[in-house]
């Protein structure tokens, strides 16, 4: 936006000729743009007088709100840099440990709270005797320098430190300028080609960079928006859709998992009102932060047609908080392209192959758009040396929006920025001008030298009856060299059984593969990060974990223990070669006892016709061996 804000003081001082506003739709409050400028003041000397200024970083821990907006602004105001904190809807006191993690590695010494943040805030200075917190809902005195103009922070000064979610790794912190910012967020308005006329409906948190950088383009253009907490939109989609349509919302953004969900409430939100296109003005859904799945943008396009939104509406898009969000968005009125290709073509360097639907090795791939403007991308193999279009790779990016770094970690930042060019981990290819994003380099899971992506895995898990809204991960076993997958259900432990064996069997005729260990545990079990996503490396640790405790040796272990225990004996005394009816102090009530105490520990039960056959100790192990070899009902 040539002659736009260079800095996010600028941009604040600028919105006093706005006429907009941002409408929370839970309270049906509103705040002006006009008004942010003084209220951002009021906050900022709060924050001086408490001692912060140029050089601190300064956490916002509250629910989307306008005291979050005024504190984000409060903060740049004084002249430090703002980082939003993770603060759930729901059980926000489980996040503590968290947070006291990122602010201690942050050096953040101050934090503005509101709402339920306050009690998360005063338990975290109980952790951290230095933190010093301002609770927004309780009005300061008015500063003697509200009223005098700021100074205009500089370009490269650091405005937003913005903490990644963390689905794969301990969460960093990405150090974004002013320039970086402007950038970040213009490149997204230029290539959407927002207006006035725009009207944004938001549910993603603004402790989120795609929650921050939407909000911050119904500034910089300006337009309307219209925020809800998380929480409305997670017990309430089609409410939220209802009030798009009030409104006339032209712009949603969020994870593909939203928009599952949106699909899902449609029904409910418009009934038979479809004749009416309830939706007509809707010309912009953003769908990015974790991958975009083919069936998402069929039924989108499916079940909203009907309600007024065009095909091309679904934008499916690449970004990361070190791009400052936008890498790639579709071209403008351009439908989502999905390209079907053999999955067993896009390892490192291969170059990928179209194939036809109904393929054995048939994998769709949704494309992410062309890049933003300033936004230089390529595909490299391992020393980066670009690759022709159509090859596989990893993709690096460059531009004004990308970040110079992560706070308090020179060895990340050197092996992440390496001349110039950020390497994203992440692998894909170009086509047609368009990346294809194949899958996370780290991700990748390698079974009898067969490379296969999470989502290959997830997709043909999905869909089997009893796997809980679908909810399942795809984690690498790298002891055995086997593939774990984990899935959530409602069933009990008889039923998470025939769960587990229908999800095998999904998987060997989707994949062709075997070598697969099967986890079923209970419905909401998985953890996400505080954005959604499945946190991938954490569900690979405890099933892991979970495996070890019934590998042989333990099996073993804990056979003879439980013996021992009820047998009223010394544990050297039980030698499984043995007839257990031999072993001293046994019976077969205490041998029942025995096996019920072990399937209980194992969350698994024996057969029991093959327990007719049981006559040793060893076979005893060998059934329990068999039982928990492949399958488990429970991992946490």
């Amino acid at each position: 936006m040539p002659g736009g804000p260079r800095t996010l003081t600028e941009l604040l001082e600028s919105l006093r000729d706005s006429e907009q506003t941002i409408t929370f739709a839970d309270t049906w409050s509103t705040l002006a743009h006009r008004d942010l400028p003084t209220a951002a003041r009021e906050v900022a000397g709060r924050l001086r007088a408490l001692g912060a200024g140029p050089g601190d970083i300064v956490g916002l821990l509250m629910p989307t709100g306008p005291a979050w907006i005024t504190g984000f602004f409060g903060v740049i105001t004084a002249g430090a840099a703002a980082t939003g904190l993770p603060l759930p809807p729901v059980a926000p006191a489980a996040v503590v440990t968290h947070l006291t993690a990122i602010v201690r590695a942050g050096g953040v010494r101050y934090l503005l709270a509101a709402g339920i943040g306050v009690t998360v805030a005063t338990a975290l200075a109980e952790q951290i005797p230095e933190l010093r917190f301002i609770d927004m809902d309780t009005p300061g005195a008015q500063p003697d320098d509200s009223d005098s103009t700021p100074p205009s922070a500089a370009p490269d000064t650091l405005a937003v430190v913005q903490f990644s979610s963390g689905s794969t790794a301990r969460p960093k912190g990405v150090l974004l300028t002013h320039d970086q910012f402007v950038h970040g967020a213009t490149a997204l308005i230029d290539h959407a080609g927002l207006t006035a006329d725009d009207v944004l409906v938001q549910w993603v948190p603004l402790f989120h960079d795609m929650g921050l950088v939407s909000l911050m383009t119904s500034l910089f253009t300006p337009y309307s928006a219209h925020l809800f907490g998380a929480k409305t939109f997670i017990t309430d989609a089609a409410e939220v859709l209802r009030y798009t349509a009030r409104v006339g919302g032209t712009i949603v953004c969020g994870p593909n998992f939203s928009y599952d969900r949106f699909i899902g409430a449609a029904a409910e939100a418009f009934g038979d009102d479809a004749a009416d296109k309830p939706l007509a003005a809707w010309r912009l859904a953003i769908n990015g932060a974790e991958p975009v799945r083919p069936h998402t943008v069929r039924e989108f396009a499916r079940v909203f047609g009907p309600l007024g939104v065009a095909e091309a509406a679904m934008s499916p898009c690449y970004g990361m908080a070190e791009a400052t969000l936008a890498v790639t968005i579709p071209r403008p009125e351009s439908p989502p392209r999905v390209l079907t290709v053999d999955r067993d073509a896009l390892a490192p360097g291969d170059l990928y192959r179209v194939v036809a639907a109904d393929a054995p090795n048939a994998r769709e791939i949704v494309a992410v758009g062309v890049p933003v403007p300033g936004i230089s991308l390529r595909v490299t193999d391992s020393d980066g040396t670009p690759l022709s279009d159509g090859h596989v790779g990893e993709i690096r990016v460059q531009g004004p929006a990308v970040t110079s770094g992560y706070l308090g970690d020179d060895v990340i930042t050197g092996k992440t920025l390496v001349d110039g060019w950020l390497r994203t981990g992440d692998l894909g290819l170009v086509d047609d001008g368009e990346l294809v994003v194949v899958g996370r380099t780290k991700e990748m899971i390698v079974v009898a030298g067969r490379n296969f992506f999470p989502d290959d895995v997830e997709e043909a898990v999905r869909a089997v009856p009893g796997v809980y809204k679908g909810h399942c991960v795809a984690v690498a076993d790298s002891d055995t060299e086997r593939m774990i997958v984990v899935a959530e259900t409602e069933a009990g432990i008889r039923e998470a059984d025939a769960v587990a064996t229908a999800i095998r069997r999904a998987v060997s005729g989707a994949l062709a593969l075997s070598a697969v260990t099967i986890l079923v545990v209970p419905a909401k079990a998985l953890p996400r990060t505080t954005s959604g996503k499945w946190q991938r490396a954490l569900i690979a640790e405890l099933a892991r974990a979970h495996l070890a405790e019934r590998s042989p040796a333990e099996i073993t272990r804990v056979l003879r223990e439980e013996m021992a225990r009820r047998f009223r004996c010394r544990i050297e005394h039980i030698d499984l070669a043995a007839p257990i009816t031999e072993l001293p102090g046994a019976d077969s009530l205490l041998i029942l006892e025995t096996i019920v105490a072990c399937e209980r520990r194992w969350k698994t039960r024996l057969d029991e016709d093959a327990l007719a056959y049981v006559r040793t100790g060893a076979d005893l192990r060998d059934l329990f061996e068999r039982a928990m070899a492949d399958t488990s009902s429970a991992l946490m």
